[in-house]
């Protein structure tokens, strides 16, 4: 079996890749937890890998180092990269998911520009935002295709494309088209919504409590945010801290 990882830091864009990958090779799934059947996630118990597989895509937020799971099965990597504002924001309402009211927001915010990404995934294995691009973007131990939530959501269909291409698959231009219209965020958003309402396990995190307060796992799917709403002084302390890292992961401009 030869695994092609979709590689990302948390809240890049990772569920949406899936979701467009899934919708071209297998048609529409049944439901959420049908992503983690086809294209497991290393990170959720329902993403145990089948080793009879020719090839399988496996989601990971891990940085890349000699003790990443199944690196001697790996092919190439396709890396989803995305602005760490937006990321810091995103991961703000993640956390909240579960947190509710008692996350302080100011609090978070600095945590995150302090340590380089949220505390808690860097306990986990998956790095500061910098660490973790540097591991995955740089490596010469097998082909890596390099995209962005940005550019994703500038061109889905051309990602998609180029993205199926780097993996070996043919190109359908008719099944391109319907995957990027079926994996539209508010489509995605939508099935989010029905799921927690029904109540039962889902690829979403949270459940009827939190979608009573919108507090949603895909919340904006939003590019080129500010902190400013939530202190004045913290874009100018993260641009500080993050700005040539920035630069050097394709956020100079």
């Amino acid at each position: 079996m030869k695994v092609v990882w979709l590689a990302s830091y948390p809240k890049s864009g990772n569920t949406w890749v899936r979701f467009l990958l899934h919708h071209y090779l297998w048609g529409e799934p049944r439901n959420s937890l049908d992503l983690n059947r086809r294209i497991p996630d290393l990170h959720r118990p329902a993403g145990r890998i089948d080793t009879s597989s020719e090839k399988l895509f496996v989601k990971t937020h891990f940085v890349l180092t000699d003790t990443l799971p199944y690196l001697g099965m790996t092919d190439r990597a396709i890396v989803i990269t995305r602005h760490p504002k937006d990321i810091l924001l995103s991961g703000m309402n993640y956390a909240r998911l579960e947190q509710a009211s008692r996350l302080d927001a100011t609090s978070y915010a600095r945590t995150f520009i302090d340590r380089g990404g949220d505390p808690t995934w860097i306990e986990m294995g998956f790095g500061s935002w910098t660490q973790h691009a540097e591991s995955w973007t740089t490596t010469d131990r097998f082909p890596v295709l390099v995209t962005s939530y940005e550019a994703i959501k500038a061109d889905t269909a051309r990602e998609l494309r180029t993205m199926l291409e780097f993996a070996g698959e043919a190109i359908d231009e008719a099944k391109v088209a319907r995957a990027v219209e079926l994996s539209d965020f508010w489509r995605m958003r939508e099935i989010e919504r029905k799921e927690k309402a029904r109540g039962g396990e889902s690829l979403f995190r949270g459940g009827r409590e939190s979608l009573a307060r919108e507090a949603m796992f895909l919340n904006k799917g939003a590019t080129g945010q500010s902190l400013d709403h939530i202190d004045p002084d913290l874009d100018a302390e993260f641009d500080a801290a993050f700005s040539e890292d920035l630069a050097r992961y394709w956020y100079g401009g």
